[in-house]
């Protein structure tokens, strides 16, 4: 048995099809309230839920303990022998040091076990885009060095920028301390900004909903290269029928090989607000399962 099995935290967005269709192994993370811990699953966080945690000063997200990481990877190893685990950004997470410490747990215990837990350093579809590069290299075949080859070859490209209402909802992590001071510079702006391999920058404070996706659109332009297969998710929380109207631009301009719409998962939403837009990136081969 070598068959590779690719694992994902719920925060990288990917649609239900992509995850069948590959058999991605998903982990939903955690949101602890009062003592309970909540999945990141539509029937743990229904959306009455998810607006009273908007409201709350700070929420906890700490992510499993290496324990939980050692019993999924113990019942994947039941049909393989290799697991490939991409995980949300390190920055903003402790989610890689527990799952590392749970990898080692799992080998320990099961000898013919190998487990890469691998940084994407990224989130949200961008994140996606990773692990759903491994798996399609694991559905061909190619052994986990392969794998791990071909995701660290999308995470080198992957590129992501969002528009908010607020930074206010996110801010309450206190890992975007310095943004969020930014976006607060100006009253009733629209904060725009990008994560890319590890790094969160400002890239515009504007002031209108229209202005903010134009500088979406433009960050797309800046980042392709001409002659390669672009790959977009547009990624949004509360604005379905902007995100319809941005995915028809960017497919009449771009024409790209793959193009989904996808909307942030509960906890997501919990973090960042009830209201965001964005797009998740990058070119490459031409492989393509989807478009709108």
């Amino acid at each position: 048995m070598s068959k590779v099995a690719v694992v994902v935290d719920s925060v990288a967005s990917l649609p239900t099809e992509l995850v069948g269709k590959y058999d991605i192994h998903i982990i939903p993370v955690r949101v602890a309230v009062d003592g309970r811990v909540y999945h990141d699953t539509d029937e743990d966080l229904p959306a009455e839920l998810i607006h009273r945690f908007q409201k709350l000063p700070q929420i906890d997200t700490t992510p499993w303990p290496p324990e939980f990481y050692f019993q999924e990877y113990k019942k994947l190893s039941r049909e393989a022998d290799n697991i490939v685990h991409v995980v949300c950004f390190s920055q903003f997470t402790a989610t890689i040091s527990l799952a590392k410490a749970g990898a080692m747990m799992a080998q320990e215990a099961i000898p013919h076990l190998k487990v890469e837990v691998l940084d994407s350093t990224t989130v949200a579809m961008a994140q996606g885009f990773i692990a759903l590069a491994a798996a399609r290299a694991a559905a061909e075949g190619k052994d986990i060095s392969q794998v791990v080859e071909v995701a660290d070859a999308v995470k080198s490209r992957v590129d992501s920028i969002f528009s908010f209402d607020t930074l206010g909802y996110l801010a309450r992590t206190r890992r975007i301390n310095k943004l969020a001071s930014w976006a607060s510079s100006l009253l009733n702006v629209k904060p725009v900004i990008r994560l890319c391999q590890g790094k969160l920058y400002p890239v515009a404070l504007t002031r209108s909903k229209q202005k903010a996706t134009e500088k979406i659109i433009n960050r797309l332009g800046k980042h392709v290269d001409g002659g390669e297969a672009l790959h977009v998710a547009v990624m949004e929380v509360g604005r379905p029928a902007e995100a319809e109207d941005l995915a028809a631009i960017i497919k009449e301009r771009v024409r790209p090989v793959e193009l989904y719409i996808i909307s942030f998962t509960p906890v997501m939403q919990a973090v960042a607000g009830p209201s965001g837009l964005g797009i998740a990136f990058y070119g490459g081969e031409q492989n393509s399962d989807a478009s709108i």
